[in-house]
């Protein structure tokens, strides 16, 4: 063992569990394979779907969870962001989970997370959003623009997004695609060779019935049909399909869950 890793296996973080609801503080050995994810979103740090990817993310092996997200909701703000100086604050998640609320756009966020905060991320996740951001609604979509701005900045990036509604808002579902997508590309974000030429944007549908079908890579649709907006965000995932998903928003119509190489300008 070298020294410079000996010295680094010694190192610690104090991270707040109970997840961080006022218990006691647990110290987690930082080492070489240490994954740091920052979170954020853009329903501000109290919403459901926040807290449901941090407690998810947080059951992965040998991960150190930051948050920083906007302290109000901040829908359809895209990749907007306030000039001059910009007030944040302690908060946690609806779960107690610590972190830090920008009064500002989710893009402010990953600015001050960046750059004020110095944190230093493998990957950024910003989700889980109330609403399903496809095809044109990706340009306006505040979690996206989030995303947008930390690739913009050489991080690797991914996008999350559910129903508008809450009864079929699958926010299980959702982090359980990030925390599949993790694993798989863990080697390459520890490594700094993972993509941040386009972010990963994750979409689940809102199924009234049946069972979300399997994860098609389909790409960003150009517009949306009114039948399909109709369709959208509840959908009866039990109907059978007479042929494949052609674009997001097409996927989502089909009751499959998407993933999607969203550009970073739009």
């Amino acid at each position: 063992m070298n020294l410079r890793f000996a010295v680094i296996t010694l190192l610690y973080v104090v991270v707040f569990t109970g997840c961080a609801k006022g218990s006691d503080t647990v110290a987690i050995p930082i080492t070489p394979q240490t994954l740091t994810i920052l979170v954020t979103n853009d329903d501000g740090i109290g919403a459901p779907g926040i807290d449901a990817l941090v407690e998810g993310l947080l059951k992965l092996d040998d991960v150190v969870v930051e948050l920083v997200a906007p302290a109000e909701n901040q829908s359809g703000s895209s990749d907007k962001t306030t000039k001059g100086d910009l007030i944040s604050e302690d908060s946690t998640t609806a779960s107690g989970y610590k972190g830090t609320a920008v009064y500002g756009y989710p893009a402010d966020a990953i600015n001050v997370a960046l750059e004020d905060r110095g944190i230093s991320p493998h990957v950024i996740i910003s989700g889980v959003n109330a609403g399903q951001n496809v095809g044109p609604f990706a340009a306006l979509s505040g979690t996206v623009g989030a995303a947008r701005t930390a690739a913009k900045a050489g991080y690797p990036a991914v996008a999350v997004s559910a129903s508008p509604f809450i009864e079929y808002a699958d926010y299980n579902a959702a982090v359980e695609l990030v925390t599949d997508w993790i694993e798989v590309n863990r080697d390459a974000l520890l490594g700094g060779s993972a993509n941040a030429d386009t972010v990963t944007s994750f979409n689940i549908p809102g199924c009234t019935t049946g069972k979300i079908r399997q994860l098609v890579s389909v790409p960003l649709a150009e517009s949306i049909a009114e039948d399909d907006g109709a369709r959208l965000f509840k959908t009866d995932c039990s109907l059978e399909s007479k042929s494949p998903p052609t674009t997001d928003v097409d996927a989502l119509v089909k009751g499959h869950a998407a993933v999607t190489d969203v550009p970073l300008n739009l």
